[in-house]
């Protein structure tokens, strides 16, 4: 299903899951069938499940004996607890009073029973206990002690939060855009510190945001379970890396879906709830992990700005760029992210005025154009940034987690290296022709026009071709080359010309035997057009590129038929270089 129509299934089913049965008959009648088909699928999932919203680690099934079991016991010496509270994926929770501090109301967490023989949970207990107590912020709730039972089984004991959950006011009804303010920027005040920690929670949604003296001025957030909190430790070298699947799904950021959740993703959770907040409901609606991964990959298209026009533009366009696909397109922090959405809803925060209008307000007359013009042109001869000046795919790594997009019909799967100690390469197959291409900022396409750029690509061909393009909106032809595997089992390397009516291009069959690791450097400068090097040889020089069917995407590769039935190869490096 396309970016388009997921749009259209997410826009319908929002507005039917309120409608009565010939209702939304008469608003699915006139769609096409797939839309129909998807939103009636989402539709009745919604009514008997709430797929997305179950708990990835479900709650195990306990008789009211079993949930009263520790009622009257006394832990530590000094915990005497008084009723269950809930249960949850890891454990249950009862509500305690401390014999030593004049009865104060606390909470006590218990590990589940089961939880004793599978690893990850007792990994997931230790970890909570730990995030807690290197934490010591306001808005995070506090642990106050921990033990084990007369048995063997571990608990925590934390602070009693006398307060609503965020889930329960927004349930209420829509909130105010100053109340949201309020709320999302002690939110990222809270998950800051956090992170500042080395914490991650990884599960912030409304049931986990707790609101003392809710709805009054003095309204205060507290964070709360971080059962499933990732914690950086020194003699780890990564806070990424996850061994399984865990979170609330509608919550989750695209990188924490692929198993690799980070900072950002917890800021990109921050960007759902300002918008749930605000909107009532979530920004995506989807009826599967995969479908919220596609949608999220097209992105979202907000209705808010219809259903809340007092709502300022601009937060709205803060609140989206945290729910951006690419963790580096969001805030820097989950402290940046809460202050700039809290203050465009104040009216606060304005957009910066861009650099041409700045200089032009310097002056006036008839000096204005010849400032403007001298601004504009150091402006564009302006140096890239670092971080400009290459777009690389890392080996072992998801391409849409580094600004690709996909294309057609592509597919791959990442190869270890010789030893087995990481990824190094990636095998890429297809059935007809596709891609992934990354596009050019407006900086990078001056630059590619200006002083060119260097196109490097390792790659083995098993059948059909292997190829890497640039093309440059600025520049009239697109520059394509091709590993392909010719009829008689040898490889050629393949500058393309054309296209239409039939593919040519200047062709150079290569040494050795088939299927033999090559590396193709392409580069380009106006002056001296395309030149390409083969294994470290200048085989072609002077290549013109191809005029026609350009589609202006930048940097992409790929695999394609080419007088076989599939197309399929390695990858070992795939990075273009500006300059």
């Amino acid at each position: 299903m396309s970016p388009t129509q997921w749009s259209r299934v997410s826009d319908l089913f929002a507005s039917a899951a309120d409608l009565d049965p010939a209702q939304r008959l008469r608003l699915l009648e006139r769609e096409d069938e797939a839309v129909r088909s998807e939103v009636e699928r989402l539709l009745k999932e919604h009514q008997s499940s709430g797929l997305l919203d179950r708990p990835i680690i479900p709650a195990p099934v306990a008789s009211v004996a079993e949930e009263e079991h520790w009622c009257g016991t006394i832990l530590n010496a000094r915990y005497r607890i008084e009723r269950f509270l809930e249960r949850g994926g890891a454990g249950a929770v009862y509500v305690a009073c401390d014999e030593q501090l004049a009865g104060r109301a606390v909470v006590v967490k218990f590990l589940q029973s089961s939880g004793r023989q599978d690893q990850w949970l007792k990994s997931n207990f230790r970890k909570e206990m730990e995030a807690l107590a290197r934490i010591d912020h306001h808005g995070v709730v506090g642990i106050l002690d921990a033990g084990e039972t007369a048995d063997g089984l571990p608990f925590l004991v934390i602070e009693y939060i006398n307060g609503a959950t965020l889930r329960s006011e927004i349930q209420k009804g829509l909130m105010e855009g100053t109340r949201v303010a309020q709320l999302i920027r002690q939110i990222g005040r809270a998950v800051s510190a956090a992170h500042d920690k080395g914490v991650l929670h990884r599960d912030l949604k409304p049931e986990n945001i707790m609101l003392e003296h809710a709805g009054t001025p003095s309204e205060t957030v507290r964070l709360i379970d971080f059962g499933i909190a990732s914690v950086d430790r020194p003699d780890q070298e990564t806070l990424t890396h996850t061994t399984r699947f865990a979170g609330t799904t509608p919550y989750m950021a695209p990188e924490q879906l692929a198993g690799r959740p980070r900072r950002s993703s917890d800021i990109y959770a921050m960007g759902v709830l300002a918008y749930e907040m605000l909107a009532g409901r979530r920004p995506f609606v989807a009826g599967s992990p995969v479908e919220l991964y596609e949608q999220q990959r097209a992105g979202v298209k907000s209705e808010l700005r219809r259903m809340r026009p007092e709502i300022p533009a601009l937060a709205m366009r803060t609140i989206l760029r945290q729910l951006s696909f690419k963790p580096e397109d969001r805030s820097g922090s989950a402290q940046e992210a809460g202050e700039q959405i809290a203050a465009a809803l104040e009216g606060k925060l304005r957009d910066e005025p861009s650099r041409r209008l700045v200089a032009g307000a310097l002056v006036g007359g008839t000096g204005l154009a010849a400032t403007g013009a001298y601004f504009w042109s150091r402006r564009a001869v302006r140096p890239l940034a670092p971080a400009d000046r290459v777009i690389e795919l890392p080996m072992g790594t998801e391409p849409l987690e580094h600004g690709f997009h996909k294309t057609l019909d592509i597919d791959y799967h990442v190869l270890p290296n010789a030893d087995a100690t990481g990824f190094d390469s990636m095998r890429m197959f297809s059935t007809d022709q596709g891609g992934y291409w990354h596009s050019f900022s407006s900086a990078q396409q001056r630059a590619a026009q200006r002083i060119g750029w260097k196109m490097t690509i390792e790659a083995a061909v098993d059948e059909g071709c292997l190829y890497a393009q640039v093309d440059n909106p600025l520049v009239a032809c697109r520059y394509a080359v091709a590993l392909v595997r010719n009829p008689d089992q040898t490889d050629c390397a393949q500058c393309l010309l054309s296209v239409a009516p039939v593919i040519r291009g200047i062709d150079r069959v290569l040494p050795g035997p088939a299927g033999r690791r090559h590396q193709f450097v392409l580069t380009w400068t106006p002056s001296t057009e395309g030149t390409l090097w083969v294994d470290g040889v200048q085989w072609i020089a002077g290549y013109k590129g191809e005029p026609n069917f350009r589609y202006a995407r930048g940097f992409e590769f790929g695999a394609g038929r080419r007088r076989s039935q599939r197309a399929g190869g390695v990858f070992w490096k795939i990075r273009l270089d500006f300059g």
